[in-house]
């Protein structure tokens, strides 16, 4: 019975659980600091696709809801291995209709992304309106097409015609084939906000952010970071904007042109949807951004989180920092604290735990450090650190899982590489967990290799924690789900 209560607790609609990014589910009442073991855990199916999976799966009602780069999307009983519920499919090969080979965009096919881009970022939920949101990118007899794309949750048909995504801002278009819709998707006020970079900084290229109506599909605003400039790009590994209580909703920008009144490069933006318009209501741009735009040091190489409770926007960098910012006053800087473990790709984690909240963060070349947020600042002595050091990027990408703030129920759960970076082409990956008072290592995916491999890590996508099931996506066209074992 405690698993079915849990089924109904906990919904993961969007990109790190909650509209403020916090990467924790507070809601997990099954696994636990004594039941994640060696022993006790490990790996009890998977769920195959079609497709490497560089969203992150998402989790509603009991199911579970996963989009693979070859642009097909699945849902799956979320407690069991069985055949999908529905998947639906947004190619038609014999009609010329095909995922979009990387190597059409980049001439190779061993950089960031190797095989296809289809369905990359992660969509959004509206479990209410039982609607899902996604981008789906194709080749179209040598053409090329994005798509947002609607569906019902139960059925995966179509609850809106597919809008095609088409844009002019200030006499700059938007370009289907070179644009990188990496940054998750976010719901918005009744908007469906999409953001997009670049792939491998191949120029000329502009960041752009688009919103759409979230019933019928109608593009209600369109705005470049770049307009009477370039670069700009929004991907922030892969995670999406940030969501305050009013509506404003916040990205962080790679390497590109700042002026402060057109052009928005490496900036932290709070942004609005307003009459049609999406409207830059304040910014912070660090004083030495030309020196990071020529040093490749993006300030949006992760994502922003919003700490619960306070006015403050957590953010990370190329230069290894995390930092804050006062959300009424975005262009004072709080407080930076080097980190001292490499670049900030996919991102911090968020948990009040017994001992008040803490930060968690895994350097590209670092172990996982846990910061005790007091008094609006981060103490930049690590309360706990692990003992397993990453061998290059992205570092571990980490989660959090918790019942409330009961001692002995955090968990960090990351997914890393085994050996080697994956900045270039694939690499293993490996799955852990840490008690996340102290850090202490519970359980890793290699101790029983046998058993519990995970396979080709997928980068910057971090495990997912939903009612005694952690749920783990691999490049090898599978999602792992680890749990207690012989329950």
């Amino acid at each position: 019975m405690k698993t079915l209560v849990c089924l109904f607790l906990v919904t993961v609609s969007i990109n790190r659980y909650d509209r403020s990014a916090t990467g924790a589910n507070t809601s997990e009442q099954i696994l636990n600091t004594s039941n994640v073991s060696p022993s006790g855990f490990g790996k009890l199916y998977s769920y195959y696709v079609d497709g490497a999976v560089d969203a992150q799966p998402l989790y509603a009602n009991g199911t579970l809801f996963v989009a693979t780069m070859n642009d097909k999307v699945y849902a799956f009983n979320a407690e069991k291995k069985a055949p999908p519920l529905w998947m639906r499919d947004f190619t038609d090969e014999l009609a010329g209709v095909t995922p979009v080979p990387v190597s059409d965009v980049t001439n190779r096919n061993d950089l960031n992304i190797v095989g296809n881009v289809g369905i990359e970022s992660t969509p959004a939920i509206d479990v209410e309106a039982g609607a899902m949101y996604l981008v789906a990118r194709t080749k179209e007899n040598g053409a090329y097409f994005q798509k947002l794309h609607k569906l019902d949750i139960k059925t995966g048909k179509d609850l809106a015609p597919a809008t095609v995504i088409e844009a002019n801002f200030r006499g700059v278009a938007f370009d289907p084939k070179a644009g990188n819709q990496r940054a998750a998707l976010a719901l918005v006020e009744r908007n469906v906000v999409i953001a997009w970079a670049s792939h491998e900084d191949i120029k000329p290229y502009h960041g752009w952010i688009i919103a759409y109506d979230a019933k019928t599909l109608r593009q209600r605003a369109a705005w470049c970071t770049t307009p009477t400039g370039s670069l700009g790009g929004i991907w922030q590994s892969g995670r999406g904007p940030a969501v305050d209580a009013t509506g404003a909703f916040y990205f962080e920008v790679g390497n590109g042109s700042w002026d402060g009144v057109n052009n928005f490069g490496t900036s932290v933006l709070k942004l609005r949807v307003q009459q049609d318009q999406i409207k830059v209501e304040d910014f912070y741009t660090p004083p030495d951004y030309e020196s990071l735009n020529q040093r490749d040091v993006d300030l949006g190489s992760s994502g922003p989180l919003l700490l619960p409770g306070t006015d403050l926007l957590l953010g990370g960098n190329k230069r290894g920092e995390l930092f804050l910012l006062n959300t009424n006053k975005l262009g004072h800087l709080v407080q930076s604290v080097d980190v001292k473990g490499g670049r900030v790709m996919a991102g911090p984690a968020y948990w009040d735990g017994p001992s008040g909240p803490s930060i968690y963060q895994w350097g590209e070349s670092d172990v996982l450090k846990g910061f005790r947020f007091r008094d609006g600042a981060l103490d930049p002595t690590p309360f706990a650190a692990g003992s397993v050091a990453s061998h290059g990027s992205p570092g571990g990408a980490v989660t959090i899982s918790a019942d409330g703030k009961r001692a002995g129920t955090g968990i960090v759960w990351a997914t890393l590489t085994t050996g080697k970076s994956a900045d270039h082409g694939n690499a293993a990956g490996v799955v852990y967990a840490f008690d996340a008072e102290t850090m202490k290592e519970l359980w890793n995916s290699e101790a029983n290799a046998k058993r519990d491999r995970l396979g080709t890590l997928v980068k910057f996508v971090p495990p997912l924690v939903a009612a005694g099931r952690v749920y783990v996506p691999n490049y090898d066209n599978a999602v792992v789900v680890y749990g207690v074992l012989h329950d």
